[in-house]
């Protein structure tokens, strides 16, 4: 996909989806983009990043976003990239789903947008505002992680948990570089240029990404919370279970060792009965009542 929006007189946005091959030659015959560049901003492991080509009169941003993924509440991070080339700005999505840009769209043709950057600011507001949704319903989930503390844990639950540590992970990651990147902008040269209605929509950007990140990082060190509550009482069902096993496999010998001595040349009381083969399973059970009783006594 590849669309032009004409913002208003002073420049334009072609946004673009998923190139196809005549496209890509679009970008690179009309427009002038290089080859390298183009290759870059479609890379869709590439990080959060910002880099000024000023042989090619280039300004490139890349922003991560997250991208749910299609099991359980389960996202990562995918980038879109910014280009900014003379009265130009370049959108690139190369992720699995769409980007659209429905508030940012509403206001074109608006003085608000006069200028590629300010424009470029907004886009990216609205991106890193992306976040707060999904925020929203990772807590939700993690509400109901921890109402299961007080009851017994399954496996489905500690799946549910490590997709959630795994989502907070990737979201935690892109939201810090997110935010370190516009902080570098602002101290570049570029940055330095702006003036200060420009300077404005970016200090707004920078306002929503560290309240991402921020909010990110303390859902992310809540869940690690209730991660390692989860493993606490894992382990204390483990030591139970295994005393349960202890004690049984000790019980269960009794009956063995009582009956082997009969099979031994030793020389043993005989009962004078064909039922010998029931006191001999009374003595194993009386036996094995006093060495439960023994072991509960000696555990408290």
């Amino acid at each position: 996909m590849l669309v032009e929006h004409q913002i208003n007189s002073s420049f334009e946005w072609i946004e673009t989806h998923h190139l196809s091959s005549s496209e890509k030659n679009i970008l690179r015959e009309q427009y002038q983009l290089p080859e390298e560049t183009l290759e870059y901003v479609m890379d869709i492991y590439e990080r959060s990043n910002y880099i000024t080509d000023s042989v090619n009169d280039l300004e490139l941003i890349v922003i991560h976003v997250p991208t749910k993924q299609p099991k359980e509440i389960r996202y990562v991070s995918r980038p879109v990239s910014f280009l900014v080339k003379g009265n130009k700005l370049f959108s690139f999505n190369e992720g699995e789903s769409v980007v659209s840009y429905d508030g940012v769209k509403n206001a074109i043709n608006q003085d608000i947008h006069s200028t590629p950057m300010i424009f470029l600011f907004e886009l990216i507001r609205e991106l890193i505002d992306r976040y707060l949704p999904i925020l929203r319903e990772i807590s939700k989930e993690r509400h109901q992680m921890d109402d299961l503390l007080t009851e017994k844990v399954k496996n489905k639950d500690l799946v549910r948990l490590s997709y959630l540590q795994q989502t907070l992970t990737f979201l935690l990651s892109a939201s810090e570089n997110n935010l370190e990147i516009l902080e570098q902008i602002k101290r570049s040269r570029l940055g330095q240029s702006f003036d200060e209605q420009t300077m404005e929509r970016l200090d707004d950007a920078l306002i929503e990404a560290n309240q991402v990140a921020h909010m990110t990082e303390l859902e992310s060190d809540i869940v690690d919370r209730i991660a390692r509550i989860f493993d606490s009482i894992m382990n204390n069902n483990l030591n139970d279970t295994m005393k349960f096993l202890t004690v049984w496999s000790l019980a269960l010998a009794i009956p063995t060792l009582i009956t082997g001595f009969y099979g031994m040349n030793i020389d043993l009381p005989r009962f004078s009965s064909d039922y010998e083969w029931i006191y001999v399973v009374i003595l194993s059970v009386i036996l094995i009542i006093w060495l439960i009783m023994f072991i509960k006594h000696k555990r408290k």
